[in-house]
């Protein structure tokens, strides 16, 4: 394999009889955007829970949530409801006791398949999700912190 790298781009070739395969790789000018800005810095409602035991419970309740349908997480205190509904298919609910801390009902909603990406990036076996308000983006962190994830909801209707 031959490498070429200059200023603001590298190239791969990997030769073989029939020309063989290039790849080129080129520098995007500009800067990074700064993602630390999205990250709140304090957040009104926290909860720990199992990350296997949510996950499985989101995959499943999940499975009505077609198209663009919101997993809806309703969390009040020791509680939370995952709800899913798709028109004209039907509704599945799931409760879940957790440790949630807050004084309120706070809901809000979430594409499924990235929540679930999300605490499954995770090795640890809790996983903590932190909030501000159902229209700001939501954290999922683990044990030490080394690693977030930052999601963001989906408005939902009444």
């Amino acid at each position: 394999m031959e490498v070429v790298v200059t200023e603001n781009q590298v190239v791969f070739h990997l030769p073989d009889p029939s020309g063989g395969v290039w790849l080129a790789s080129r520098l995007i000018d500009g800067q990074f955007p700064n993602y630390k800005q999205l990250i709140p810095e304090t957040f009104d409602h926290q909860v720990r829970l199992d990350r296997d035991g949510f996950a499985a419970a989101a995959r499943r309740v999940s499975l009505l949530a077609q198209k663009n349908a919101p997993l809806r997480l309703t969390f009040s205190p020791g509680r939370l409801q995952m709800r899913a509904l798709t028109q004209d298919v039907g509704q599945a609910e799931e409760a879940l006791d957790v440790g949630f801390e807050g004084e309120e009902e706070f809901e809000i909603g979430f594409n499924p398949a990235y929540l679930v990406d999300g605490v499954d990036a995770f090795d640890e076996d809790e996983v903590e999700l932190s909030f501000t308000t159902p229209l700001r983006p939501g954290l999922v962190s683990g044990g030490d912190g080394s690693f977030v994830y930052l999601i963001m909801p989906i408005r939902l209707s009444s």
